[in-house]
């Protein structure tokens, strides 16, 4: 068959197709032609960014994976109000070393195992281990306060509590008087306010105001504070011939903290020495922006004696208080301050300004960590009652103890609710004492470490540590003396202010320490423990029973019966300072040069020496207390046995003359000797 026939072309060798043409195509096995080697290339490029661009979001999908498995869910955890580390610790699921080291990273420092933290503390704790915690606030078991209504307009109004500060001694419970028509300062001992009273004042438009009349000393600070806690307007009392004092500016200093409006009242303008422009530079100087220059603060001169400005002084009350429109609820559960509390021969009785609601007899109210379902009310006149609307000081009786004053007084539902926030409170108030005594002891375990590391370490260098030496008996820190004092006062707030008192006087030789404080009058229990003690007992404002006052002499007992706190303070302060030690010095009498040894002998084969001696100064006396200085150096202490003129024994030799004197027990003497004669004198210490 010839070789151009078309069967011959079709059938090539497959070593003739994978050949390429002369013009550079591909054969028919698919090989590249030259002429598209340019865009296979770029089709390859694009390929491989589009497989890059897949491996990125590849790994970027596992990342956010990985990412989400990581996150904990949010594990909600509950917390009490305290807890300790281990407790938390387990809580958490964290072994208690590891949960130690992770807490001194958070900025924990002295952290044990025992350490109490409050449920705040543990909460942040928590939740750096992604939970998420809840505290428990007691408000299952405590009783809180109705929350405040956010639209007061249409409740009922409540008379406004005023309440009179100043300096002591400056007017204020004749002021009070005045508006009232009744003699308080009178009943008061030595014109001071002993504690806090509570009266509600009809002005003469008809309307009622509650005020409360503060002590003016500085002891009752505590008190006036409370004072401005639970008011609404406070009514600054300055004698214009006193001008701003300490507790003046303590006074402003309280009520600015409570936020409450100001009436200044400058109170004896009737004095001849009155000064009220300096008194207004005072004010102002002191940051009391008075109207005068430019303030909002009203400034009423006044004379409580004999009413000048009385009149415009309660119309500026009348109009303050209806600009501040205070209004109350008359429904629901009441609640309210415990201004005073004290013993009666009733019973336990504790004066109360109701706030809200009303309170009536047979309800149950807690204050603090006690209760009362309430007995009897009483208003301010004595006159039993049987309700109390908002605004009304009231004094209620039932109390199962005496409230602490201060305190807020908050109704019950029931008695079951009352005991069961009593309960509560106490459970927490022994919880936080419990707390606070093992920071203590794990501090002074702690303090006593490192003073026993630091005792080592001196020792091992030859070095005395200067702790121990101070510790050692009569050094100032080991002859510190302690007087303790038992408290008794007619209410509670004056427990707290007279305690207060006390404890503030001593220094770093004497202080003094309380051992018991309540109200009511001194008991014999009280006589026992201040015997076995050696305490005083201070009765403040409150008689001593006959009975009693022969047991405490029976049992060697002081007991101070006082009616005004200046005498408590002089009293304490003169008690501490008994016990200082006196005050030794030395006053020189007479100075001497020995110029010659005698040895004289006074017995058989007895022989001393006798000092002759000038006398330089002064003179010397038999018996008295002698110094022998040798090259300036003390070298004995003693007393002059005997004084010589020739052969006659004298009693004494003035500047000037020649003797020869005898040493009790020294014989050492020698010429060019000193003698310093003197006397101690021990001089009676005060605070």
């Amino acid at each position: 068959m010839p070789k151009d026939t078309p069967s011959a072309k079709q059938k090539k060798s497959r070593f003739d197709e994978a050949l390429p043409s002369r013009d550079g195509k591909k054969s028919k096995k698919g090989k590249r032609l030259e002429g598209s080697r340019i865009a296979t290339d770029e089709g390859w490029e694009d390929d491989a960014d589009r497989w890059e661009e897949l491996q990125q979001r590849k790994k970027a999908k596992e990342a956010r994976k990985a990412a989400k498995a990581e996150q904990p869910e949010v594990v909600p955890i509950f917390i009490p109000e305290y807890i300790s580390a281990t407790d938390l610790a387990h809580a958490l699921k964290q072994s208690v070393n590891s949960f130690m080291s992770d807490m001194e990273e958070m900025g924990f420092e002295n952290i044990t195992g025992d350490t109490v933290m409050t449920g705040e503390t543990a909460a942040l704790v928590a939740m750096e281990y992604g939970f998420e915690p809840t505290v428990d606030d007691g408000s299952q078991r405590d009783l809180q306060p109705a929350p405040i209504p956010q639209d007061t307009s249409s409740l009922p109004s409540r008379p406004p509590v005023v309440t009179i500060m100043g300096h002591v001694d400056h007017g204020k419970t004749t002021l009070l008087d005045y508006l009232r028509k009744s003699s308080v300062a009178a009943q008061e001992h030595g014109g001071i306010t002993q504690h806090i009273g509570a009266f509600v004042v009809s002005m003469s438009t008809g309307k009622q105001i509650t005020f409360l009349d503060t002590p003016g000393h500085a002891a009752f600070l505590s008190m006036r504070q409370r004072g401005a806690n639970v008011t609404d307007i406070v009514v600054l009392v300055v004698a214009a011939d006193d001008s701003v004092k300490p507790q003046t500016l303590e006074a402003l200093k309280h009520a600015r903290a409570a936020k409450v409006p100001i009436i200044v009242a400058i109170n004896k303008i009737d004095k001849e020495d009155a000064r009220v422009d300096q008194v207004k530079a005072d004010l102002s100087r002191h940051g009391v922006e008075i109207e005068d220059y430019g303030g909002d603060v009203q400034v009423v001169c006044v004379s409580g004696k004999t009413g000048q400005g009385m009149s415009e002084l309660e119309e500026n009350i009348v109009t303050l208080s209806e600009v501040l429109d205070v209004r109350a609820e008359t429904h629901g559960m009441a609640d309210g301050w415990v201004l005073e509390s004290s013993v009666k021969q009733d019973g336990k009785a504790a004066t109360v300004l109701v706030k809200r609601g009303t309170l009536r007899v047979g309800d149950h109210v807690v204050a603090g960590k006690t209760w009362a379902r309430v007995r009897l009310l009483r208003n301010e006149a004595g006159t039993e009652i049987h309700e109390a609307p908002p605004g009304m000081p009231v004094e209620i009786l039932g109390w199962r103890e005496l409230p602490p004053a201060g305190e807020m007084v908050l109704q019950a539902v029931d008695e079951a609710k009352a005991k069961t926030a009593v309960a509560y409170r106490s459970e927490m108030a022994d919880r936080e004492a419990n707390s606070a005594n093992i920071a203590a002891h794990e501090q002074r375990l702690r303090d006593k470490a490192a003073a026993d590391a630091l005792a080592a370490e001196r020792a091992a260098l030859g070095e005395v540590a200067e702790d121990e030496a101070s510790a050692e008996p009569g050094s100032t820190a080991a002859a510190t003396l302690t007087q303790s004092f038992i408290v008794k006062a007619d209410v509670a707030g004056s427990v707290e202010a007279v305690s207060g008192c006390i404890l503030e006087q001593g220094n770093h030789e004497v202080h003094s320490r309380v051992l018991r404080a309540s109200a009511g009058p001194a008991t014999e229990h009280d006589v026992d423990l201040a015997a076995a003690s050696n305490s005083i007992i201070v009765s403040f404002n409150v008689a001593v029973a006959p009975h009693i006052r022969r047991r405490a002499e029976a049992a060697g007992v002081r007991v101070l019966e006082r009616t005004v706190i200046y005498h408590v303070v002089d009293d304490a302060r003169a008690t501490l300072g008994a016990l200082l030690p006196p005050r030794v010095t030395q006053r020189m009498q007479g100075e001497a040069d020995v110029l010659q040894i005698f040895a004289i002998n006074v017995a058989r084969r007895v022989v001393r020496n006798i000092a002759g001696c000038r006398v330089r100064n002064g003179a010397l006396k038999k018996g008295s207390k002698v110094k022998v200085l040798r090259k300036g150096q003390v070298i004995y202490e003693g007393t002059i046995d005997t004084i010589k003129h020739g052969k006659k024994d004298v009693q004494e030799m003035g500047k000037g003359t020649e003797c020869g004197v005898g040493l009790d027990g020294f014989e050492d003497l020698r010429e060019d000797d000193q003698l310093q004669t003197y006397e101690v004198i021990e001089e009676k210490r005060e605070l």
